[in-house]
């Protein structure tokens, strides 16, 4: 390949940087070439900022005090009312262990002793059920394997 005849380029150079009279430069400045509105200048140093990190400590102290025996009344408080709930919920709740005679297993009733309704159940009924089709899809699966395994064919 031959690039011989390609054209050459000469640099062509800008306006030369003009000397600004409204910014001050401060020793270790690096001049820039950016027009005088996107300048940045050092912002000077104000006074000190004095922190009283003993009165903040006071203060975050109290506030936690607070916050602890805030939080201790309301735990008593919730505690009283739900030994009170548990009271009169036992004084309506009658709870009885039974074993369902189907799957064999031991349920949990919860019955109002008024009205004799079940509040609630473990486990649920729905699983139960489950338990019950579950074991007589097992039953019948073995019935049939036990009758494969008598059926003899001969042939001649």
């Amino acid at each position: 390949m031959d690039f011989g005849n390609a054209p050459r380029t000469t640099p062509v150079g800008g306006p030369p940087p003009v000397a600004r009279a409204d910014v001050v430069a401060t020793q270790g400045s690096v001049a820039v070439e950016l027009a005088p509105e996107k300048t940045v200048q050092s912002a000077q140093a104000g006074d000190a900022v004095r922190v009283d990190i003993r009165a903040q400590d006071r203060d975050a102290r109290a506030r936690d005090a607070q916050n602890r025996a805030s939080f201790e009344r309301r735990t008593t408080e919730n505690q009283q009312q739900q030994r009170q709930a548990d009271q009169d919920l036992d004084e309506v709740v009658e709870r009885r262990l039974v074993i369902e005679p189907r799957t064999r297993a031991i349920v949990l009733q919860k019955k109002d002793s008024q009205t004799g309704e079940t509040i609630s159940q473990l486990p649920d009924e729905t699983l139960l059920k489950l338990r019950i089709y579950s074991r007589e899809l097992t039953e019948r699966a073995r019935e049939a394997d036990e009758a494969r395994q008598h059926y003899v064919e001969r042939t001649a």
